[in-house]
């Protein structure tokens, strides 16, 4: 039932404000979920508003399952008030619509095959990179637009034009239309068309339900606006929380401008959550300093209501990374009651978690997650490894020597049995090859280097591998789009420190295999002590008595290398969402580099070093 005192006078003024729209912006901690349950009840109870004509949106099922099991627990008997997802509402619609042909789901492999006739039929994709990449660029960009409705921007970072991409476009719509098949963008984006397009559809749904709560309103795209926008009318009311600091989902459409622009469109009412009831007083001073340096924000004042005065924040620079794991290792060795390592990449994270695999410490990672070791740069690695060290196999030397010198015919490898001498020997003896000169010779080469590199460290010789070889520079032609680039990179700068702790190859096989087995048992350890590594992204919603953030430097936070404007305040959002799991304890870690080698601190430490924030 609702009860007014449990609510402190910002979370009853928003339950309790009726006639208009609301924007209710809502910080880290501030009972939002609390907040928004008092308000269903309010409208149930004091207003006797028809429960069923009340509707509460959310992004996961995770969250729209917990926000129902919440007001359940608040009220005497069950009500049908409605929650999902935008996804699961608007299929739910069409499904009724259409409940004598309904749509079937469009999977995956499905899509693969519909989008693949469409890139052969239009040419779409480069000779050299094949059929495979054009299918990838095209899936791509129609995800893009019909999250964004921008065909013009959705094609960036692909080979795919976009006079070509409205052509290619209108061919794959057709198709799946008519095979009534829809994925989980279709759910918005077919939704939205029949509520413009379609009066029976429209009149049916427009103003069904009086009352419309969203929940996550800063992850909201143009697609999901216009089509809530379209769903409400003039007749209903929406209750929309969030909060635009925490806006860090940009790579899939969503757009904190959309909060200014509902409170334009919609004249809707303008509310705080400024109560911090998570995190101690320094953090929540900490978040705000450094969250106050974007420019493209609605200005708020968080206040942690937490009257502690125990030091909650440290800032340390360590001379390199293997000192920086060091230090977390020390806190996860402390015991805290629960404790979070997050990090700004999966690669990051999974560099990390072979580090403590290495130490024989137990870890969860409870995001899906694919082991690093299944990346192809790191398939590769392996094979040199078994190469370098002795115990190559014909598939481990075809894929080097394919890498390395050039495409060879397979059946000079095949009955080598994995030694490069009888390849040598094969070629020279078949007469097949117009200038064997020249492969032999890059052969030749390959063997004196494979030698050289048997006398260096793992470390150098995976770096002898990036640079004598050009397998760096092989991996780099791989693609044009800079984005895929900085992943490789940053997969070719990480793999020498995932085998840092190995002297062997059998150590080297030893640390794959014990870290995949803790990968397969990711979420199934339940002691609480353990600590958790995950991305930012993945602790969204979270909170953790301690957070330990590394890597804080230019290039990681923010990420990439030249960031623009916008991109710099999304990763200063991202920073903000990670500082603000934090309850009790924030680390916040960087590396100062050595003198052949600096690093720079990110430079969204720079308002918290100039505030003197616990600066160490």
């Amino acid at each position: 039932m609702f009860n007014s005192e449990d609510l402190n006078e910002e979370q009853l003024k928003a339950a309790t404000f009726t006639g208009s729209d609301i924007l209710l912006a809502a910080g880290p901690g501030s009972g939002k979920t609390h907040t928004m349950t008092s308000r269903i009840l309010y409208l149930t109870d004091m207003s006797k508003v028809d429960p069923a004509s009340i509707l509460v949106i959310t992004f996961t099922k995770e969250a729209a399952a917990g926000m129902q099991n919440r007001f359940n627990s608040r009220t005497d008997i069950p009500l049908p008030v409605a929650f999902g997802t935008f996804h699961s509402v608007f299929y739910n619609m069409i499904r009724e619509y259409r409940r004598n042909s309904p749509p079937q789901i469009l999977y995956d492999r499905n899509k693969s095959e519909i989008a693949s006739s469409v890139v052969k039929k239009f040419s779409a994709y480069d000779k050299e990179k094949g059929i495979k990449s054009g299918v990838s660029d095209f899936l791509h960009a129609i995800s893009i637009y019909k999250n964004t409705l921008d065909s013009e921007n959705s094609c960036k970072g692909t080979e795919i034009s976009p006079e070509c991409f409205s052509e290619m476009f209108r061919y794959y719509e057709n198709i799946r239309k008519k095979s009534r098949l829809m994925d989980f963008d279709d759910m918005v984006y077919d939704c939205r068309g029949l509520l413009l397009h379609d009066n029976y559809f429209a009149r049916k749904w427009k103003n069904r339900f009086s009352h419309i709560l969203i929940d996550e309103f800063q992850d909201i795209n143009k697609a999901q606006y216009e089509t809530v926008s379209l769903l409400a009318g003039t007749g209903s009311e929406i209750f929309a929380v969030g909060d635009d600091d925490q806006s860090i989902y940009g790579f899939r459409g969503s757009d904190p401008s959309i909060l200014k622009k509902f409170l334009d469109d919609r004249n809707a009412v303008l509310m705080h959550l400024d109560a911090n009831y998570r995190s101690l007083a320094p953090i929540v001073k900490a978040s705000v300093v450094v969250i106050n340096e974007n420019k493209k924000r609605i200005p708020k004042n968080p206040v942690s209501k937490r009257e502690n005065t125990i030091p909650a924040l440290t800032i340390m620079g360590f001379e390199d990374q293997i000192s920086e794991y060091h230090s977390i290792l020390k806190l996860i060795l402390s015991r805290y009651d629960s404790l979070a390592v997050l990090f700004r990449t999966n690669i990051e994270m999974q560099t990390f978690a072979s580090y403590l695999t290495a130490k024989n410490i137990r870890f969860r990672i409870r995001e899906k997650t694919t082991s690093i070791f299944d990346h192809f740069i790191m398939r590769d690695i392996l094979d040199f490894m078994h190469v370098i060290y002795g115990r190559p196999s014909e598939e481990h030397l075809k894929n080097i020597i394919g890498k390395t010198v050039g495409y060879i015919d397979h059946e000079y490898i095949y009955g080598s049995g994995g030694d490069l001498n009888r390849i040598i020997k094969n070629i020279y003896s078949c007469g097949k090859i117009s200038k064997p000169g020249n492969v032999i010779k890059k052969l030749l080469e390959l063997k004196k280097d494979i030698e050289f590199m048997r006398t260096l460290s793992i470390n150098n010789a995976i770096t002898y591998v990036y640079k004598k070889t050009g397998y760096e520079k092989y991996v780099l032609s791989l693609s044009s789009d800079e984005n895929k680039k900085e992943e490789y990179r940053k997969i070719l700068d990480e793999c020498p420190k995932l085998l840092s702790s190995a002297e062997s190859l059998d150590e080297i096989i030893l640390i794959k295999e014990k870290y995949e087995k803790q990968l397969k048992r990711k979420g199934k350890y339940q002691d609480k002590n353990l600590p958790d590594l995950m991305t930012v992204h993945a602790s969204k919603g979270l909170e953790f008595d301690t957070v330990i953030i590394p890597d804080i430097n230019e290039g990681n936070f923010p990420h990439g290398k030249m960031p623009d404007e916008n991109s710099v305040e999304e990763e200063r959002r991202i920073f903000y969402v990670a500082m603000t799991r934090a309850a009790n304890n924030l680390h916040l870690y960087y590396q100062k580099g050595k003198e052949n080698g600096k690093s720079t601190p990110s430079r969204f430490l720079n308002p918290l070093f100039k505030n003197n924030m616990h600066k160490t």
